[in-house]
Protein backbone atom coordinates (compact mmCIF):
# COMPACT_ATOMS: atom_id res chain seq x y z
CA UNK A 1 0.00 0.00 0.00
CA UNK A 2 1.45 3.52 -1.13
CA UNK A 3 1.20 6.07 1.55
CA UNK A 4 -1.49 8.45 -0.04
CA UNK A 5 -3.70 4.75 0.04
CA UNK A 6 -2.66 4.55 3.73
CA UNK A 7 -3.44 8.44 3.88
CA UNK A 8 -7.03 7.91 2.34
CA UNK A 9 -7.58 4.57 4.41
CA UNK A 10 -6.83 6.55 7.81
CA UNK A 11 -8.89 9.68 7.03
CA UNK A 12 -12.00 7.37 5.77
CA UNK A 13 -11.60 5.53 9.11
CA UNK A 14 -11.34 8.64 11.09
CA UNK A 15 -14.54 9.94 9.12
CA UNK A 16 -16.82 6.43 9.65
CA UNK A 17 -15.86 6.92 13.23
CA UNK A 18 -16.94 10.67 13.38
CA UNK A 19 -20.93 9.96 12.56
CA UNK A 20 -21.19 6.31 14.48
CA UNK A 21 -23.81 4.92 16.61
CA UNK A 22 -22.15 2.61 19.14
CA UNK A 23 -23.09 1.75 22.57
CA UNK A 24 -20.87 1.73 25.79
CA UNK A 25 -22.26 0.79 29.19
CA UNK A 26 -25.76 2.52 29.11
CA UNK A 27 -24.31 4.75 26.69
CA UNK A 28 -25.13 5.15 22.69
CA UNK A 29 -21.90 6.98 21.44
CA UNK A 30 -23.28 9.06 18.37
CA UNK A 31 -20.71 11.44 16.94
CA UNK A 32 -17.12 11.45 17.44
CA UNK A 33 -15.96 14.77 18.85
CA UNK A 34 -12.44 14.68 18.74
CA UNK A 35 -9.39 12.59 20.27
CA UNK A 36 -6.26 13.20 22.22
CA UNK A 37 -3.41 10.88 22.68
CA UNK A 38 -5.00 9.03 25.52
CA UNK A 39 -8.98 9.35 24.83
CA UNK A 40 -11.12 10.02 22.47
CA UNK A 41 -14.54 12.38 23.20
CA UNK A 42 -18.29 11.49 21.83
CA UNK A 43 -21.42 13.05 21.85
CA UNK A 44 -23.69 10.85 23.35
CA UNK A 45 -27.54 9.92 24.71
CA UNK A 46 -28.72 7.35 26.88
CA UNK A 47 -29.77 4.27 25.55
CA UNK A 48 -33.33 4.57 27.14
CA UNK A 49 -33.89 7.74 24.87
CA UNK A 50 -36.55 7.36 23.09
CA UNK A 51 -35.24 10.17 20.65
CA UNK A 52 -32.70 9.81 18.70
CA UNK A 53 -32.25 13.50 17.17
CA UNK A 54 -31.22 14.70 20.56
CA UNK A 55 -27.57 13.79 22.25
CA UNK A 56 -27.08 15.94 25.17
CA UNK A 57 -23.98 14.40 27.09
CA UNK A 58 -20.42 13.85 26.30
CA UNK A 59 -18.47 10.46 27.00
CA UNK A 60 -14.43 10.95 27.17
CA UNK A 61 -13.49 7.10 26.75
CA UNK A 62 -9.89 5.74 27.09
CA UNK A 63 -8.61 4.35 23.97
CA UNK A 64 -8.21 0.99 23.59
CA UNK A 65 -4.62 0.63 24.11
CA UNK A 66 -4.65 3.14 27.25
CA UNK A 67 -8.03 1.11 28.67
CA UNK A 68 -5.02 -0.46 31.14
CA UNK A 69 -2.77 2.05 31.19
CA UNK A 70 -1.95 3.32 35.04
CA UNK A 71 -1.03 6.62 33.74
CA UNK A 72 -4.02 7.28 31.80
CA UNK A 73 -6.40 5.55 34.35
CA UNK A 74 -4.50 8.05 36.73
CA UNK A 75 -5.24 11.19 34.74
CA UNK A 76 -9.29 10.45 34.25
CA UNK A 77 -9.19 9.10 37.65
CA UNK A 78 -7.88 12.62 38.59
CA UNK A 79 -10.95 14.35 36.23
CA UNK A 80 -13.30 12.90 38.18
CA UNK A 81 -11.69 14.16 41.38
CA UNK A 82 -11.23 17.34 40.85
CA UNK A 83 -14.30 17.91 38.89
CA UNK A 84 -16.55 16.71 41.68
CA UNK A 85 -14.58 18.80 44.29
CA UNK A 86 -15.23 21.63 42.31
CA UNK A 87 -18.54 23.36 41.03
CA UNK A 88 -18.59 26.22 38.96
CA UNK A 89 -20.43 27.92 35.90
CA UNK A 90 -17.67 27.70 33.64
CA UNK A 91 -16.14 24.80 35.02
CA UNK A 92 -16.65 21.24 33.01
CA UNK A 93 -18.94 19.18 35.59
CA UNK A 94 -18.49 15.31 35.77
CA UNK A 95 -22.25 13.46 36.08
CA UNK A 96 -20.87 9.72 35.75
CA UNK A 97 -17.44 8.05 36.03
CA UNK A 98 -16.91 4.17 35.09
CA UNK A 99 -13.23 4.25 36.00
CA UNK A 100 -12.68 0.78 37.96
CA UNK A 101 -12.62 -1.66 35.29
CA UNK A 102 -12.65 -1.86 31.19
CA UNK A 103 -14.32 0.01 29.28
CA UNK A 104 -13.06 3.33 31.10
CA UNK A 105 -14.55 6.45 30.63
CA UNK A 106 -16.29 9.16 32.01
CA UNK A 107 -19.88 11.28 31.11
CA UNK A 108 -20.18 15.03 31.40
CA UNK A 109 -22.85 17.62 29.69
CA UNK A 110 -22.34 18.37 26.30
CA UNK A 111 -21.46 21.66 25.34
CA UNK A 112 -22.60 23.09 22.61
CA UNK A 113 -20.05 25.67 21.52
CA UNK A 114 -16.30 25.41 20.03
CA UNK A 115 -12.88 25.55 21.07
CA UNK A 116 -11.03 28.58 21.30
CA UNK A 117 -8.46 26.81 19.28
CA UNK A 118 -10.78 25.62 16.58
CA UNK A 119 -12.21 29.19 16.16
CA UNK A 120 -9.06 31.08 16.13
CA UNK A 121 -8.42 28.60 13.06
CA UNK A 122 -11.30 30.23 11.31
CA UNK A 123 -11.02 33.51 12.95
CA UNK A 124 -7.20 34.12 12.53
CA UNK A 125 -7.36 36.41 15.81
CA UNK A 126 -10.13 38.22 18.06
CA UNK A 127 -11.57 41.27 18.71
CA UNK A 128 -9.91 42.41 22.15
CA UNK A 129 -13.20 42.76 24.16
CA UNK A 130 -13.99 39.61 23.24
CA UNK A 131 -10.79 38.04 23.88
CA UNK A 132 -10.95 39.99 27.07
CA UNK A 133 -14.39 38.31 27.74
CA UNK A 134 -13.12 34.85 27.58
CA UNK A 135 -10.33 34.71 29.71
CA UNK A 136 -11.86 36.91 32.26
CA UNK A 137 -14.55 33.98 32.22
CA UNK A 138 -11.83 31.25 32.25
CA UNK A 139 -10.17 33.06 34.81
CA UNK A 140 -12.92 32.94 36.99
CA UNK A 141 -13.12 29.37 36.48
CA UNK A 142 -9.44 29.01 37.45
CA UNK A 143 -9.62 31.41 41.02
CA UNK A 144 -12.26 28.50 41.87
CA UNK A 145 -9.96 25.28 41.24
CA UNK A 146 -7.21 27.28 43.41
CA UNK A 147 -9.65 28.05 46.34
CA UNK A 148 -10.26 24.26 46.28
CA UNK A 149 -6.46 23.65 46.21
CA UNK A 150 -5.97 22.63 42.64
CA UNK A 151 -3.96 24.05 39.67
CA UNK A 152 -5.59 23.12 36.36
CA UNK A 153 -2.42 22.96 34.84
CA UNK A 154 -3.32 22.85 31.42
CA UNK A 155 -4.91 25.91 30.39
CA UNK A 156 -4.67 26.46 26.29
CA UNK A 157 -6.84 27.50 24.03
CA UNK A 158 -7.73 23.86 23.03
CA UNK A 159 -9.33 23.03 26.35
CA UNK A 160 -11.91 26.66 26.59
CA UNK A 161 -15.28 25.58 24.95
CA UNK A 162 -17.29 28.99 23.76
CA UNK A 163 -20.99 28.51 23.01
CA UNK A 164 -22.75 30.79 20.68
CA UNK A 165 -23.88 33.37 23.31
CA UNK A 166 -19.86 33.88 24.13
CA UNK A 167 -20.49 31.52 27.67
CA UNK A 168 -17.19 30.14 28.51
CA UNK A 169 -16.32 26.37 29.74
CA UNK A 170 -12.69 25.77 30.93
CA UNK A 171 -12.46 21.79 30.40
CA UNK A 172 -9.89 18.52 30.72
CA UNK A 173 -9.01 18.68 34.50
CA UNK A 174 -6.84 15.51 34.03
CA UNK A 175 -3.57 17.53 34.20
CA UNK A 176 -4.98 19.24 37.43
CA UNK A 177 -1.65 19.06 40.28
CA UNK A 178 -2.33 19.81 43.95
CA UNK A 179 -1.31 23.03 44.90
CA UNK A 180 -0.47 21.62 48.33
CA UNK A 181 2.68 19.77 46.97
CA UNK A 182 5.97 21.76 45.33
CA UNK A 183 6.57 19.66 42.86
CA UNK A 184 4.34 17.32 40.65
CA UNK A 185 5.71 14.84 38.03
CA UNK A 186 5.97 16.67 34.63
CA UNK A 187 2.88 15.68 33.04
CA UNK A 188 2.62 17.80 29.85
CA UNK A 189 2.11 16.90 26.74
CA UNK A 190 4.14 18.06 23.41
CA UNK A 191 1.41 20.22 22.15
CA UNK A 192 0.55 22.08 25.52
CA UNK A 193 4.01 22.99 26.15
CA UNK A 194 3.32 25.98 24.04
CA UNK A 195 1.75 27.17 27.16
CA UNK A 196 3.55 26.10 29.89
CA UNK A 197 4.91 28.08 32.51
CA UNK A 198 8.65 28.59 33.31
CA UNK A 199 8.14 26.53 36.44
CA UNK A 200 7.65 23.37 34.34
CA UNK A 201 11.49 23.40 33.24
CA UNK A 202 13.42 24.42 35.93
CA UNK A 203 12.74 21.96 39.24
CA UNK A 204 13.90 24.72 41.82
CA UNK A 205 10.72 26.91 41.33
CA UNK A 206 7.82 25.22 42.91
CA UNK A 207 4.45 25.50 41.22
CA UNK A 208 1.86 27.84 42.08
CA UNK A 209 -1.64 29.54 40.96
CA UNK A 210 0.39 32.24 38.89
CA UNK A 211 1.37 28.96 37.05
CA UNK A 212 -1.60 29.00 35.55
CA UNK A 213 -1.47 32.40 35.17
CA UNK A 214 1.32 32.13 32.92
CA UNK A 215 -1.06 29.45 30.34
CA UNK A 216 -3.97 31.79 30.27
CA UNK A 217 -1.31 34.66 29.27
CA UNK A 218 -0.10 32.63 26.13
CA UNK A 219 -3.94 32.31 25.40
CA UNK A 220 -4.96 35.81 26.21
CA UNK A 221 -1.56 37.03 23.96
CA UNK A 222 -2.65 34.26 21.09
CA UNK A 223 -6.74 35.43 20.93
CA UNK A 224 -5.29 38.94 20.22
CA UNK A 225 -2.72 38.74 17.81
CA UNK A 226 -3.23 35.84 16.21
CA UNK A 227 -0.05 33.63 17.29
CA UNK A 228 1.50 32.47 20.05
CA UNK A 229 4.63 34.74 21.07
CA UNK A 230 6.76 31.59 20.98
CA UNK A 231 6.61 28.98 18.35
CA UNK A 232 10.01 27.09 18.06
CA UNK A 233 9.01 23.28 17.27
CA UNK A 234 12.00 21.85 18.95
CA UNK A 235 11.43 20.89 22.85
CA UNK A 236 15.03 22.04 23.70
CA UNK A 237 14.36 25.42 22.37
CA UNK A 238 11.02 26.45 23.56
CA UNK A 239 11.71 25.26 26.95
CA UNK A 240 14.65 27.73 26.62
CA UNK A 241 12.35 30.66 25.15
CA UNK A 242 9.69 29.98 28.08
CA UNK A 243 12.69 30.27 30.49
CA UNK A 244 15.08 33.09 28.97
CA UNK A 245 13.23 34.75 25.87
CA UNK A 246 11.68 38.18 26.42
CA UNK A 247 7.65 38.23 25.17
CA UNK A 248 7.25 39.89 21.63
CA UNK A 249 5.55 43.20 21.85
CA UNK A 250 2.13 41.80 21.38
CA UNK A 251 1.34 45.61 19.75
CA UNK A 252 4.40 44.95 17.17
CA UNK A 253 1.70 42.35 15.59
CA UNK A 254 -1.41 43.68 16.45
CA UNK A 255 -1.07 47.62 16.91
CA UNK A 256 -4.72 48.20 17.83
CA UNK A 257 -3.94 46.59 21.09
CA UNK A 258 -4.46 49.12 24.13
CA UNK A 259 -1.28 49.85 26.01
CA UNK A 260 -3.26 48.62 29.48
CA UNK A 261 -4.13 45.57 28.07
CA UNK A 262 -0.52 45.12 26.58
CA UNK A 263 1.21 46.02 30.16
CA UNK A 264 -1.13 43.05 31.60
CA UNK A 265 0.28 40.59 29.06
CA UNK A 266 3.84 41.49 30.29
CA UNK A 267 2.82 40.99 33.48
CA UNK A 268 0.94 37.77 33.13
CA UNK A 269 4.01 36.30 30.89
CA UNK A 270 6.73 37.20 33.76
CA UNK A 271 9.39 35.11 34.27
CA UNK A 272 9.48 35.40 37.80
CA UNK A 273 6.53 34.05 39.30
CA UNK A 274 6.31 36.81 41.57
CA UNK A 275 5.97 39.69 39.20
CA UNK A 276 2.81 37.78 38.01
CA UNK A 277 -0.90 39.01 39.10
CA UNK A 278 -2.41 36.78 41.18
CA UNK A 279 -5.92 35.65 40.36
CA UNK A 280 -8.27 37.74 42.04
CA UNK A 281 -5.99 40.68 40.78
CA UNK A 282 -6.06 39.62 37.42
CA UNK A 283 -9.36 39.19 37.66
CA UNK A 284 -9.97 43.04 38.76
CA UNK A 285 -7.92 43.97 35.72
CA UNK A 286 -9.80 42.46 33.32
CA UNK A 287 -13.23 43.71 34.53
CA UNK A 288 -11.73 47.11 34.61
CA UNK A 289 -10.56 46.48 30.90
CA UNK A 290 -13.89 44.74 29.91
CA UNK A 291 -15.40 48.06 31.16
CA UNK A 292 -13.28 50.02 29.10
CA UNK A 293 -14.10 48.34 26.09
CA UNK A 294 -17.62 47.30 26.16
CA UNK A 295 -19.27 49.68 23.70
CA UNK A 296 -16.75 47.99 21.20
CA UNK A 297 -17.73 44.54 22.09
CA UNK A 298 -21.42 45.13 21.45
CA UNK A 299 -20.53 46.53 18.03
CA UNK A 300 -18.67 43.27 17.81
Amino acid sequence: MTRSQKTTTTSRARAARTQLTRTIGPWHLVRLLGEGAWTEVYQARPTTSAREDTADYVVKLLKPNRQDDPLAIQQLQREVFVARQVRHPHLSSILSAHTDNVPRFVVMPYVDGISLANALQEAGRFMVPQALWFVRQTAEAMQALHQAGWLHGDIKPANIIVSASGHATLVDLGLARSLATSRSPQELLTGSMFYACPEVFNPNVPFSSVSDVYSLGITLYELVTGSRPFTDEDPADLAAAHLTRAVPDPRLVAPQLPPRVSRLLRRMLAKDPLRRPNVPELIEWLVDLEVETFSERLSA
